[in-house]
């Protein structure tokens, strides 16, 4: 029997169950980003994360002539910052009593590499992956700044606030 008839029989679209199924992704995603990486890379991780996109966007384009090379470019860069980068960036998130905190930051982190990794995608290999609204919700413009601000404005607030 045929999954999507059954559900569009029921009444429920294709596009709820992939959106369903990516936010469920990303939840999961985010638990065990916040456990494999622990508030005290949470910081350096974002920043790396910034600093290879930074990169990625001024690295020579006439090397990264396919959207594979762009993102694994991409990886690269975030895996070699990110390893390094404990003997430069010293922030962490502190005190273990806010766990929330680590695990909003960590899903920042998820939904902005979730957004930067479909944004260098082409859109109909993406559409493959993600429905159209979520598509939209991660790559359009206005969201995609959401996603690269949204991280830094947390972290900015919740520093203030321990200080």
């Amino acid at each position: 029997m045929n999954p999507d008839l059954l559900l569009s029989r029921i009444g429920i679209s294709q596009n709820f169950i992939q959106d369903a199924t990516l936010l469920i992704v990303i939840i999961l995603l985010t638990v065990v980003f916040a456990f494999l990486i622990g508030r005290g890379r949470l910081i350096s991780v974002l920043v790396s994360f910034y600093i290879s996109l930074a990169l990625l966007n001024v690295f020579p384009k006439e090397y990264l002539k396919d959207y594979s090379y762009e993102l694994g470019l991409f990886f690269i860069l975030l895996i070699l910052i990110a390893i390094f980068s404990k003997r430069i960036f010293g922030v962490y998130i502190s005190s273990s009593e806010f766990m929330w905190r680590i695990f909003v930051v960590s899903f920042l982190e998820v939904v902005l590499f979730c957004s930067i990794v479909f944004s260098i995608l082409p859109e109909k290999k993406a559409l493959g992956y993600i429905s159209q609204n979520a598509y939209g919700y991660l790559v359009s413009s206005p969201y995609n700044f959401l996603w690269l601000i949204a991280p830094i404005f947390f972290v900015y607030l919740i520093r203030k606030r321990l200080n």
